[in-house]
């Protein structure tokens, strides 16, 4: 009951600081992405970042070209240490699926989450939120699906070249908040594609159709959608991979209709053809890849639930062998 009157609380709670601050965990491609707009319309943002990128981000700033906002640069904080990181009204959770529980745990020792921050994370997969609740607390975490095609192109740069650059935020509980509201504002304030969702599971569970087979197929051909698009027997699997996830779905009690597959496809053939999903893009650069986290953890689930998915099994055991990526 205390948990439930928290939530309670939480939900109610507007943020009004006019001073914004707002952490970056994994301050790469999407995370500087949406952390880049926030500190170009006023936030205080701090990126969290490592190697040659931060050491760039320090000495100048990160540079962000957006086809969506613009080229710019914002001077902000960054630093490898979250424990030297005061509160923040707003956590990025953005880091690569491998890197989730030692963030976590990096998060968790300083005094980055107090009372009042909300935690939104922007990574691919269907796990995120319930991970980030137990670490946490419920009350803190929103749901978020995050859907934007960026990536660093140099040290301290950061290039948006497609995808709708789109942000979804919800109660995880369902329904509309004041939370939600302000948070969007802030974010449309900035220039970002925000919107709220009163069912945000469903958003979610959306999003995870489409990535996994936008990253699970762009990955296996080494190809873009364009070229994917182009031939019968590709574009017939990339359908197969909606198919099955949208099934896992609705074993989960999550109403995705095939009338929705249908629809996914075709807004993902009307994209930008030269867009390779994160995995891809991961895999050509001998980076380790998020298999795990999507087309395997499909795979998992039907099994739990007796739904049949060989197009992702066939992702999966296409792709396993480079989950830790190549030292080459």
């Amino acid at each position: 009951m205390r948990d439930c009157r928290r939530l309670h609380t939480q939900k109610e709670l507007i943020l009004s600081e006019k001073n914004f601050r707002v952490a970056v965990i994994g301050a790469g491609g999407t995370g500087a992405y949406y952390g880049g707009a926030l500190a170009r319309a006023g936030a205080d943002v701090t990126m969290i970042a490592r190697g040659h990128h931060l050491e760039a981000i320090k000495s100048k700033g990160l540079k962000l070209n957006s086809a969506l906002l613009g080229d710019f640069m914002v001077k902000c904080r960054a630093t490898d240490d979250m424990s030297s990181v005061d509160r923040v009204d707003l956590v990025i959770f953005a880091v690569k699926s491998w890197g989730t529980d030692a963030a976590i745990e990096a998060m968790k020792s300083g005094g980055m989450v107090g009372d009042g921050t909300l935690i939104i994370s922007t990574q691919n997969g269907i796990d995120s939120e319930p991970v980030l609740s137990a670490g946490f607390g419920a009350e803190h975490v929103l749901g978020c699906t995050a859907t934007v095609s960026a990536m660093i192109t140099d040290p301290g740069v950061v290039t948006q070249a497609g995808g709708p650059g789109s942000i979804v935020l919800g109660e995880m509980t369902g329904g509309s908040s004041k939370r939600v509201s302000e948070l969007v504002q802030r974010c449309v304030d900035a220039g970002l594609a925000a919107e709220s969702n009163d069912n945000v599971e469903l958003a979610l569970w959306m999003k995870f159709t489409f990535i996994c087979a936008l990253s699970g197929m762009t990955a296996l051909t080494r190809k873009p959608i364009g070229e994917i698009f182009a031939q019968p027997s590709t574009t017939e699997m990339y359908r197969q991979v909606l198919s099955e996830v949208a099934a896992v779905a609705r074993g989960k009690g999550v109403k995705i209709t095939e009338e929705m597959v249908e629809q996914t496809l075709k807004t993902t053939q009307a994209r930008e053809p030269f867009i390779i999903g994160s995995m891809g893009h991961d895999l050509i650069a001998g980076n380790p890849i998020e298999i795990g986290l999507l087309n395997a953890r499909v795979v998992e689930m039907g099994k739990e639930l007796g739904v049949p998915t060989p197009a992702n099994f066939a992702i999966e055991a296409a792709l396993r062998l480079h989950e830790s990526g190549s030292t080459d």
